[in-house]
């Protein structure tokens, strides 16, 4: 007989136990009187000041994106009309800047939207999280 067989049949001889009758009553009664001692008020996951943080956050960033692809030249002539400023050469910088620009303008408005909006969620998610923590 193993030892698994010798622990069932020795849970098998021990006596049911069951609770009183008025055992459910009794619980719900004492989460009754709790509740009305400290009743739970409706309280929102997003408080409106974070939603108004959020908007304005995004009405930013997308005032700062358009502001930057204005702001880069595009065409075959993009490189010839920005090659230093200050005595830097930024061509090196703006090839690459523009061609994203490029990439981002030929993206499915769908697939641009809901990236955005999952960066959106993510990125104000850990904001919550870490305002929460403190």
């Amino acid at each position: 007989m193993s030892q698994n067989d010798i622990m069932k049949s020795w849970f098998k001889e021990l006596p049911q136990e069951y609770p009183s009758p008025e055992f459910t009553a009794g619980v719900m009664n004492k989460v009754m009187s709790e509740w009305t001692r400290n009743p739970i008020k409706y309280q929102p996951i997003i408080s409106r000041r974070s939603w108004w943080i959020m908007a304005v956050t995004a009405i930013g960033l997308t005032a700062l994106l358009f502001l930057i692809h204005s702001s880069i030249p595009t065409g075959p002539t993009a490189i010839n009309q920005t090659k230093s400023i200050y005595g830097i050469d930024l061509s090196q910088l703006i090839s690459p800047l523009s061609q994203i620009f490029v990439k981002l303008n030929n993206l499915s408005p769908t697939i641009a939207i809901g990236t955005l909006a999952i960066l959106a969620l993510w990125f104000f998610d850990q904001l919550i999280a870490r305002t929460v923590k403190r």
